[in-house]
């Protein structure tokens, strides 16, 4: 429980700073989604597909991998959260792709589906 209140807040906190962050700035309407903070870059001026969701979701998730101090803090290793993470990002990717939309232009959903993307990979 304690691991994932740790794990949401800490996505919720960081989509509202990158939210603040990619609105005092303007950026070009064909943003290519690589890391977790492109994805609200990219929500200023377009839709994003479900699947740069998850290849944002999955930068963060394995930098919080990396993260050793985190991880020992939840009781794991950097290599057992990267064991599971590639045990479980496919089928992972997989659900979230069969039972969302396409395209987001919503920043609250656009979080919850990269949250829902974390907690099952993590």
């Amino acid at each position: 429980m304690k691991k994932m209140i740790i794990l949401i807040a800490s996505v919720i906190s960081i989509g509202y700073y990158l939210n603040a962050k990619a609105s005092q700035s303007s950026f070009k309407k064909e943003t290519e989604v690589k890391t977790f903070s492109d994805i609200y870059y990219k929500i200023e001026t377009s839709s994003v597909s479900i699947d740069e969701i998850i290849i944002g979701a999955t930068e963060f998730a394995l930098t919080m991998c990396a993260d050793r101090s985190y991880q020992e803090a939840l009781g794991n290793t950097v290599q057992s959260c990267n064991h599971h993470f590639k045990m479980t990002k496919d089928r992972c990717a997989s659900y979230l792709i069969k039972n969302s939309q396409r395209f987001y232009k919503d920043k609250t959903k656009v979080t919850l589906l990269t949250e829902r993307f974390i907690n099952c990979v993590s």
